[in-house]
């Protein structure tokens, strides 16, 4: 029968041999990218939460500090306008 095949039989038949010694270390290697695959997913999914929460923090501090430097301006002007209307006050009197 060997006699009677064509080389692309004979390639086949060595191939698929081939494939059955070698099947342990591909379902091996297929583990191996899948785990991969799924350890990338995870880090992946870990920093674009920790960027989504330092982003939160940002904006959050940022409103903070312009609400306290507003607050910072107001008072200043109140001074500011306190001491322009005891100089003004002052100036009269003499």
């Amino acid at each position: 029968m060997s006699e009677n095949q064509t080389p692309t039989q004979g390639f086949i038949d060595v191939f698929v041999s081939k494939l059955k010694e070698q099947s342990f270390t591909i379902v091996i290697m297929l583990a191996v990218i899948w785990y991969q695959g799924v350890m990338m997913e995870e880090r992946v999914a870990y920093w674009q939460k920790l960027y989504e929460e330092q982003k939160t923090y940002i904006q959050q501090t940022d409103k903070e500090d312009k609400l306290i430097l507003l607050d910072r301006i107001k008072y200043l002007q109140e001074q500011q306008d306190k001491y322009v209307q005891d100089a003004l006050d002052e100036s009269k009197s003499k």
